[in-house]
């Protein structure tokens, strides 16, 4: 039997009017925790709201009915469409290999500006340093770390490196996001020893297949939460004003350029390039461009 599978003797029907969380979610059906938290029953509903993983939700004639105010929504665009990946988290971990499949500075500099844009704190895990950890991977998680984003290296193969990121998720509902493949399941049942969930493997050219199809919630042992959503190859900022893109970049937030309304794009007077890395600014002026 699945995770997402109903028990097999079926839970008594919701009171009418009821509160709980979603903690798994797949398609147009759901799984809530009842309160009181976090003992409440799990029930599997039909959906009749636009909700996220994460949510607190009103469950009425036995479907989710509304979510509550969010304290936090972690978006993301494409295709013309914005999808909220979770609500309520208060950290982003984005998690990257060591080596397969390969470090992405473009993405992590996308999820970072998602989670900015979030208000939540973001940081960078590095797993599989087991399999060895490439010079120049280091030092770019070195910049980040230098602009504030706190840097986890891990093994979940080898259980290493663990206890200080557990120390960083204890106060926190974290949302873990990376390619597939990266492991990020592998960490989520050692760090939640009982989780079941799929493993995924790479294929022949180093991609992570899509074993994760649910959006998921997890309870960590002595506080926090780990909610685990499907990996992802691309991360649209649609959504983001281009006028405030800057704001996300830490470097560039408090720059002072010659010009007040300098959008450092390469105009007179911008002090960018002295600010930021080669790469960043680059990232930086090419999420610019798509937000035309």
């Amino acid at each position: 039997m699945s995770r997402f599978d109903p028990p097999a003797a079926p839970a008594p029907t919701p009171e009418p009017g009821v509160w709980g969380e979603v903690v798994e979610m797949v398609g147009k059906r759901v799984r809530v925790r009842l309160d009181p938290q976090p003992e409440g029953e799990l029930h599997v509903l039909p959906v009749r709201a636009k909700i996220a993983i994460g949510d607190r939700v009103r469950v009425d004639e036995g479907a989710v009915v509304a979510f509550a105010p969010r304290t936090a929504e972690l978006m993301r665009s494409g295709l013309h469409k914005t999808q909220v990946v979770c609500a309520n988290a208060s950290m982003l971990a984005m998690v990257v290999a060591a080596r397969e499949p390969p470090f992405r500075a473009g993405l992590i500099d996308r999820v970072l500006v998602a989670a900015g844009a979030a208000g939540m704190k973001a940081s960078i895990i590095l797993n599989k340093c087991d399999q060895g950890m490439p010079s120049e991977v280091l030092e770019t998680l070195a910049r980040y770390e230098a602009l504030g984003y706190p840097i986890f290296l891990v093994s979940a193969l080898q259980e290493k490196g663990l206890e200080p990121l557990l120390e960083m998720l204890h106060p926190h509902t974290t949302v873990f996001v990376g390619h597939s493949g990266v492991g990020k399941t592998s960490l989520l049942q050692v760090l939640v020893p009982g989780v079941v969930r799929d493993i995924g493997v790479l294929d022949q050219w180093g991609r992570g297949r899509h074993t994760t199809i649910a959006a998921a919630r997890f309870d960590l042992p002595g506080g926090g939460q780990i909610i685990d959503v499907p990996g992802v190859r691309e991360f649209g900022l649609e959504h983001i004003d281009r006028e405030n893109l800057y704001l996300y970049f830490p470097e560039l937030s408090e720059l002072r350029c010659k010009y007040r309304d300098c959008l450092h794009m390469g105009e007179e007077g911008c002090g960018a390039e002295d600010a930021c890395g080669e790469d960043r600014l680059e990232s930086y002026q090419k999420l610019m461009e798509e937000l035309v």
